[in-house]
């Protein structure tokens, strides 16, 4: 009982998610909080796809940071990486040492059982919540800088806490944000 790209599509169409479909695989993307890409965008891409005939799946975020094989700071980039997947159990950073590429991945065996909606949209949902969470420590290896993942975790819960003030307060995060002058106003 193998999953087929047309089982995901379903799962991602009943949610209202956008997307493409490609020869082998669907390609989705997502807003993020603290993500920002090399061109400064705050999305992340991930595509899912299923090899082995449908009996393993794959979800992962490619090309999410480039760190050159003899980089400087070699040794907090993977701390912090293994970091992220000791701490999150779900996902688990993949390195390139042809081209120094760094993605995150959601890999596992589906077999004769299928994948169900349930799992799907933990799997993307949680990749998503990760990478945005750990941004800020990934990215301050990088650049050469010493990282803390618990930092990165207070900032992130910074950023979802703020967003639950402003839900509750019945305040339009997005409107807010085009409303927004550069100006900081606080009024009693």
């Amino acid at each position: 009982m193998a999953t087929t790209l047309s089982v995901l599509e379903s799962y991602m169409s009943l949610e209202g998610l956008k997307y493409s479909i490609h020869d082998d695989y669907i390609r989705t993307s997502f807003a993020t909080d603290l993500y920002r890409d090399a061109d400064g965008d705050a999305s992340v891409f991930i595509i899912a796809r299923l090899d082995e005939e449908g009996e393993y799946f794959k979800l992962m975020a490619p090309n999410l940071y480039h760190y050159p094989p003899d980089g400087p700071n070699t040794a907090e980039v993977f701390r912090v990486l293994l970091g992220v997947c000791w701490r999150s159990k779900l996902i688990k950073y993949e390195y390139d040492e042809r081209d120094g590429e760094i993605r995150a991945i959601i890999e596992f065996p589906l077999e004769d059982g299928a994948l169900t909606s349930k799992q799907f949209l933990r799997c993307l949902n949680g990749l998503v919540q990760i990478i945005d969470e750990y941004h800020e420590a990934i990215a301050e290896a990088i650049a050469g800088g010493f990282a803390s993942l618990d930092d990165a975790e207070n900032t992130a819960d910074n950023v979802r806490n703020a967003d639950q003030i402003l839900k509750a307060a019945g305040i339009d995060k997005a409107r807010l944000a085009a409303e927004m002058t550069g100006v900081l106003r606080f009024e009693e």
